[in-house]
């Protein structure tokens, strides 16, 4: 789990006033300048993952091939065999059950043994096979705005979502707090830059245009390319640590209304997500290259190569939309940038 503490000061210690600007505003930080943040993240361990498909189709009858029969030899028609067993009542049904419960790697062994009894009955020869990778749960976080002189709190993000009317799912006690999966944990300190998306591209227009990220905290947005870029990049950088924050412009209610009156993502969702160096190799980082059963050889930590060693956190728009207007007016203009 992760604890994250984040501080933003002005340039000289004043305590600066907290604007609070329309949500058209976030995403578009007009600025790039350096805060000072302090990001507290915490790493722990589990032992075993399984995983079960998301939908499970009907099952294909005699007369759905009796009638996709085509002209051209008798053959049948694949697609709309495969379209025509598909259900949706079933897809109801079965989405509201497999997202009604938190289901991350090495939770909720029922869904899987749930799946596994259908596909039996369907004739498959299946079952369940448990691995033991090297996983981390959230166990604490905060995110703090504070004047660096007196210590005064300005700020305190929520860092959780709020219930849903009609959704039991949002207020289920075991669902898991913001975190990014093998994020590094540790107590960084550093000024706050606002770097867009975070790609290698982002980094590089700050360089030329003079703006360092060396030891600061690194705000960007999701999208774009994959979070373990994004973190990837701020550590080479030389960046303490990154929070990602989800931007409705890319998913929210620029796009339509959110939920639950629309399908789009609400201002207090928070997205969870993995910075595992998947393009290094997926899977288990103590195990690369073989499967991580119970009694496999482990590599130590510190030479795994695919994880990201500094900490990073996600969050949701509501929560960065003061760090992002306490950034506003500052520094270089991004439409300076290029």
């Amino acid at each position: 789990m992760f604890d994250a503490e984040k501080q933003l000061l002005n340039s000289d210690g004043a305590v600066e006033k907290q604007l609070r600007p329309h949500h058209e505003q976030l995403g578009r930080a007009t600025r790039f300048r350096r805060r000072t943040v302090t990001v507290l993240l915490s790493l722990a361990a589990l032992v075993f993952v399984f995983v079960a498909p998301a939908l499970l189709p009907r099952a294909p009858s005699t007369s759905d091939t009796d009638d996709l029969q085509s002209s051209a030899g008798g053959l049948i028609d694949l697609t709309r065999l495969f379209f025509n067993a598909l259900s949706t009542d079933h897809l109801r049904t079965n989405l509201e059950y497999y997202t009604s419960g938190t289901h991350a790697a090495g939770a909720n062994k029922t869904q899987a043994a749930h799946t596994l009894e259908y596909f039996k009955k369907q004739g498959i020869d299946a079952e369940i096979v448990e691995y033991f990778p090297w996983l981390n749960r959230p166990l604490s976080q905060r995110v703090a705005v504070f004047n660096s002189t007196t210590h005064e709190v300005l700020f305190e993000a929520l860092l959780r979502e709020d219930a849903i009317p009609g959704d039991p799912a949002s207020v289920d006690p075991n669902n898991l707090a913001p975190f990014h999966a093998y994020s590094a944990d540790g107590n960084v300190t550093g000024q706050l830059v606002y770097a867009n998306y975070g790609s290698n591209d982002d980094f590089n227009a700050l360089e030329q245009a003079g703006i360092s990220v060396n030891d600061a905290v690194v705000i960007v947005r999701y999208g774009k390319v994959h979070s373990s870029v994004k973190v990837h990049a701020a550590e080479l950088a030389g960046a303490r640590g990154v929070l990602i924050y989800s931007d409705p412009k890319d998913d929210g209610y620029t796009k339509g209304k959110d939920y639950p009156v629309g399908p789009w993502r609400p201002e207090s969702s928070i997205r969870r997500d993995s910075v595992l160096r998947h393009r290094i190799h997926p899977g288990d980082p103590l195990t690369p290259g073989y499967p991580s059963t119970k009694n496999s050889q482990r590599i130590d930590p510190d030479n795994a190569v695919n994880l990201c060693r500094i900490p990073s956190l996600p969050l949701s728009y509501r929560d960065a939309l003061p760090l992002l207007s306490a950034i506003q007016s500052h520094g270089v203009a991004a439409s300076n940038i290029s």
